[in-house]
């Protein structure tokens, strides 16, 4: 990989990230090595109760093993950092941030940054860009007494035609207050079949929201993979390197979590309930034929963090 990336303990989660300029091992090594702990995780997992006839999706193979889940934030469905969630099968989608003043003056804004398949910036939607590229922002609020909202409409037939690969959803408090001091704050995303259509927030269009607590003053809570219609789980933190605490100042950083997360290599869960499975269980080619089932949508899902943490790991 072109980058080796990683994510210390701490309040909140962030990803330091160097060229890594290892020698890669000969093949048979890494064979091996990885025989020797299939091996000792089988036998270990063959000492718990008979799972019977198992039915795995291969979709689980797209959402990450929960081994670290400190410094996650609390959001509508509790997701590993890196997890991809298909996005649905429509041309737009409405990014969304609420939040509601601290001890003074909030002024917190949401932005939009563009990048290619090879990771070159290409462009921002914010306050002070409000309409490029197919975003479209509802324009900026500094201060939020009684609580403000910002939008984000992404027509994602126009980033396609423009070459975006990447939409990193970057969320700024400008005013430099950290998220942990406010009393509300949360992000999120709509699929809409119509911006100009329905109610500007439609609950039943809401797909993923985050509440935003960290002690940060950057907050990168997802990315969008147009060419693999994926909506990959980042819930990072990046502390501010300027003065004016915008996205255009902290490309660098921006930048370097999204390489990071793309490219950092971590188990996932088809692995693990595979595992499990030949250690104590039959795998089967259909939930129908299933005693347990392990999927997205049912039986144990990617997010029953507690359950998998407790009893597969």
């Amino acid at each position: 990989l072109p980058l080796r990336a990683f994510t210390p303990k701490g309040a909140f989660a962030k990803i330091y990230g160097i060229e890594d300029r290892r020698e890669p091992p000969p093949p048979d090594v890494l064979a091996r090595a990885t025989s020797l702990c299939e091996a000792a995780l089988v036998k270990r997992f063959a000492s718990l109760p008979s799972l019977g006839r198992c039915f795995i999706d291969p979709a689980l193979r797209d959402y990450r093993v929960p081994l670290a889940q400190r410094a996650s934030s609390k959001s509508m469905r509790t997701l590993v950092r890196g997890s991809r969630l298909p996005m649905p099968d429509t041309r737009f989608i409405r990014l969304f941030l609420w939040w509601k003043n601290g001890s003074g003056r909030t002024d917190i804004d949401l932005s939009a940054a563009f990048f290619d398949a090879d990771f070159v910036f290409k462009e921002t939607v914010a306050y002070y860009n409000l309409k490029s590229f197919g975003g479209y922002h509802s324009g900026d609020i500094v201060t939020a007494p009684e609580g403000a909202s910002e939008f984000i409409d992404l027509d994602l037939d126009v980033l396609v035609e423009k070459g975006i690969r990447y939409v990193v959803t970057s969320i700024n408090s400008f005013t430099q207050q950290p998220y942990c001091d406010l009393p509300e704050c949360f992000a999120g995303w709509m699929a809409r079949a119509d911006v100009a259509a329905g109610e500007v927030f439609e609950p039943r269009s809401v797909f993923d929201r985050i509440d935003i607590a960290s002690d940060t003053q950057i907050c990168l809570p997802f990315v969008m993979d147009l060419q693999e219609r994926r909506m990959i789980w980042a819930d990072l933190g990046l502390t501010s390197s300027a003065r004016w605490n915008n996205v255009n100042n902290n490309l660098s950083g921006v930048s370097l979590m999204l390489r990071a997360l793309i490219h950092t290599p971590r188990p996932d869960l088809e692995t693990l309930f595979d595992l499990h499975v030949r250690a104590r269980g039959e795998r089967v080619a259909s939930a129908q034929q299933a005693q347990a089932i392990f999927a997205p949508d049912q039986g144990i899902t990617p997010f029953d963090t507690d359950l998998i943490r407790s009893q597969f790991l």
